[in-house]
């Protein structure tokens, strides 16, 4: 599992024993943010062996979930967004997936609607919120209370 905290920190828990890991990100610009988060990556692939990731789902999640974001987030087409391949191995990791998308949405409002339509079959969100993030991200959020996803 990774993490980043207050002091530009990242965590990396390798089983039972947590590494940290100190990131200098004073630089600014598109370029350095690109280089930082490759070398943040990086270290997460070096200190987390693929078999622990697998082993975990929490892990998997997690590694997946960055490497989606950090390859998707200069994207404008929600198509390729939802069709990057990390996306898609979330989705190919089935109902055990569904917890660890509602608590990454708990934190950031993120486009985990494909994904949340294509493991429960369902959609509950309102035809007027449609297009709205935040609003779309809390209808989810209520139905996976009200259906024991969320404690």
């Amino acid at each position: 599992m990774t993490y980043a905290d207050s002091r530009n920190a990242l965590h990396y828990l390798n089983r039972e024993k947590v590494i940290v890991v100190y990131v200098n990100t004073s630089a600014v610009g598109d370029d350095s943010n690109i280089i930082t988060n490759e070398a943040e990556r990086s270290v997460g692939h070096y200190l987390i062996p693929a078999s622990t990731q697998l082993a975990y789902p929490e892990t998997r999640f997690l590694t997946l979930k960055r490497e989606w974001e950090d390859n998707t987030a200069y994207l404008s087409s929600m198509t390729k967004i939802v069709m990057h391949p990390a996306y898609q191995q979330i989705i190919g990791m089935g109902q055990i997936a569904i917890p660890l998308i509602f608590a990454a949405m708990e934190k950031t409002p993120d486009h985990w609607f494909w994904a949340l339509r294509s493991i429960t079959g369902k959609d509950p969100v309102l035809p007027e919120h449609r297009g709205r993030l935040r609003q779309m991200t809390e209808d989810w959020l209520k139905w996976g209370r009200e259906n024991g996803h969320i404690a």
